[in-house]
């Protein structure tokens, strides 16, 4: 298995998800019948997108790591560095959208 090639995959499979986790669960929260299909499949909600991001990251990961040649030192470097800037676009985007929920601001 070539490592960088994994780590790459893994980053950007990892950046999608995080961008399917926010939207789904700022979406569900806001969508009645979208929160109650997610219920419905699993028994929970947050079980759902769980399995779904799940599927998702395992899916992307293996379609990136056939999908692309080995990656250089930069481009490992900047995969990296992206997966960091959405995981704190991430925690930003729900926990803004969670709190102007919480403060009645929609």
């Amino acid at each position: 298995m070539n490592k960088p090639r994994l780590i790459s995959a893994s980053a950007l499979a990892a950046i999608i998800t995080i961008v399917f986790v926010v939207v789904i669960t700022i979406w569900a929260e806001l969508s009645i019948p979208l929160k109650n299909w997610l219920k419905n499949f699993s028994g929970h909600h947050w079980t759902s997108k769980s399995i779904f991001s799940t599927l998702l990251y395992s899916a992307a990961t293996a379609i990136f790591y056939w999908s692309f040649n080995d990656p250089s030192g930069a481009v490992l470097r900047k995969s990296l560095v992206f997966l960091l800037i959405f995981i704190i676009l991430g925690i930003l985007g729900v926990t803004a959208f969670y709190t102007g929920h919480y403060l009645k601001f929609f």
